[in-house]
């Protein structure tokens, strides 16, 4: 699922940087990396799903820190995000994006006349098994077995920015100057 949200974004996180007024003669380079090992000094603090660092001569300091969350809990997420938070002090935004089912996913229960049907059939393949409006983003999923697969996804985007005191109230909730929430309906 991860994939399918990176490539666009670091394309749009692309354009942004080339229309920043950065001059070629400061020897900056702005890196998209995916999935990379982030270290500050000597110390690990884990693989963000996509980092925007500033490389310079002699230095190289993360600018935007971004997850892209489909299967933790919000405690062990918020976890990372702490931890980023408070040794990343270059860096200025931290975004996490949270992609869930309306509904958690239930299996049919072993004792329904589906799963007895199921029981003894062959595996089917992807085209006998979905259904022509198949799209999780928009509706529920149903194929040609009568059993809700998938319900629709909902996608939520947090940010937070640094804050003049140089940190991140990640506590913040509400939308103000320094934290921004976006859900898909």
């Amino acid at each position: 699922m991860q994939a399918n949200f990176l490539h666009p974004m670091s394309m749009a996180i692309r354009s942004i940087i080339k229309s920043m007024p950065v001059s070629v003669h400061w020897n900056l380079i702005f890196p998209i990396r995916i999935s990379s090992l982030l270290t500050i000094m000597g110390k690990r603090l884990g693989v963000p799903d996509l980092l925007l660092q500033m490389n310079g001569l002699r230095c190289r300091i993360p600018l935007w820190i971004m997850e892209i969350n489909s299967s933790l809990a919000k405690d062990e997420l918020m976890s990372s995000i702490r931890r980023y938070a408070a040794n990343c002090n270059d860096a200025q935004i931290i975004t996490i994006i949270d992609v869930r089912e309306s509904q958690p996913h239930k299996k049919p229960p072993e004792k329904s006349k589906l799963a007895k049907r199921m029981m003894g059939r062959e595996l089917l393949t992807l085209d006998e098994w979905l259904d022509e409006s198949y799209n999780p983003a928009f509706g529920p999923v149903l194929s040609s077995v009568p059993h809700q697969w998938v319900s629709p996804l909902i996608i939520t985007v947090k940010t937070w920015l640094r804050r003049p005191d140089g940190k991140f109230s990640l506590e913040e909730t509400n939308n103000s100057s320094y934290y921004g929430c976006a859900v898909s309906s």
